[in-house]
């Protein structure tokens, strides 16, 4: 099981067929998370977009373009039906948004006949290395389901737990987020849904993890808020993912623990047959860097 980003990158250096496909890849920020990536010993990338803008931003950045394979592309909708195509041909592991508008893009992989649709959802997971924990922490979702359904969180949950396996958990341990450790379906609906999945998860409905909810934050994080509530709970203070109730929630969770908890994050679109990149330019270097990486190695 990997507890840091340092062993997860030195595990991924280990791993053979390590390509990503970006579309419209004429993207300055990118190109230098790709670069240093590369350079890392991590992945080898398909570029697909506009070879004269590749070449602009390669010689303004002081990047060598010829240790990257190029396919020439104008037009934005067909840059993601070709980075998709290179994907299912199995030519490359992992798709990444360039230029392309994030709507276009994710038509291209929810296309039915020729996208990557894999699961129920598409989710967004993050993937934090705190200083004040003890291990990785995975949480979903804060980027893409604004509020979503019961089913729309066991999908999120079930995107999230398969991406841990592959990450060598057998059994993540799951922390269905609530402001209260205590169900009060009518006051706040969002504990009935975790004890829901919780019970899913007794009975098999939702395998490969041991999920308990509804959790306080404190109670899937700290051992001694559990002692202190007299909580028994398989996940209580040892939570390897963290499933919000809502946007609002996972954008509060992610923004505190970078910005106040000095944490370092990587974040991936999961439920596509691949891992998919979608940064932000707000995202820092290093964050789009481990977001490959984390692609990479959930692949």
């Amino acid at each position: 099981m990997i507890k840091d980003f340092k062993s997860l990158l030195n595990r991924q250096a280990k791993k053979e067929n390590n390509r990503v496909a970006v579309a419209m890849a004429q993207d300055k920020d990118v190109l230098l998370a790709l670069e240093a990536a590369r350079v890392a010993g991590l992945t080898d990338a398909i570029l697909v977009g506009d070879k004269k803008e590749l070449k602009k931003i390669a010689d303004s950045e002081q990047l060598d373009i010829k240790n990257y394979e190029i396919v020439h592309i104008t037009d934005e909708r067909e840059c993601v039906a070709e980075a998709v195509h290179i994907v299912r041909e199995g030519e490359a592991q992992v798709l990444m948004k360039g230029l392309s508008s994030t709507s276009v893009f994710l038509k291209g992989i929810l296309n039915k006949e020729n996208g990557l649709r894999a699961a129920d959802l598409l989710s967004h997971l993050a993937i934090f290395d705190s200083p004040n924990y003890h291990k990785l922490l995975f949480m979903s979702d804060a980027a893409m389901n604004i509020s979503p359904t019961l089913n729309e969180k066991i999908s999120i949950t079930n995107n999230a737990i398969a991406a841990a396996n592959a990450l060598g958990y057998k059994e993540p341990k799951v922390a269905i987020i609530s402001a209260v450790e205590k169900v009060n379906a009518e006051g706040m609906p969002s504990t009935a849904d975790a004890a829901i999945i919780s019970k899913m998860n007794d009975r098999n409905q939702i395998t490969n993890a041991i999920i308990d909810g509804p959790l306080a934050i404190d109670n899937a994080l700290s051992k001694k808020a559990n002692e202190v509530k007299k909580l028994q709970s398989r996940v209580g203070g040892d939570a390897d993912i963290c499933i919000v109730p809502n946007i609002e929630a996972g954008n509060v969770f992610y923004k505190l623990l970078t910005i106040l908890g000095n944490a370092q994050v990587g974040g991936v679109i999961v439920g596509a047959s691949v891992p998919v990149v979608l940064t932000s330019r707000a995202d820092s270097e290093n964050s789009k860097f481990l977001s490959i990486a984390s692609a990479l190695a959930i692949s």
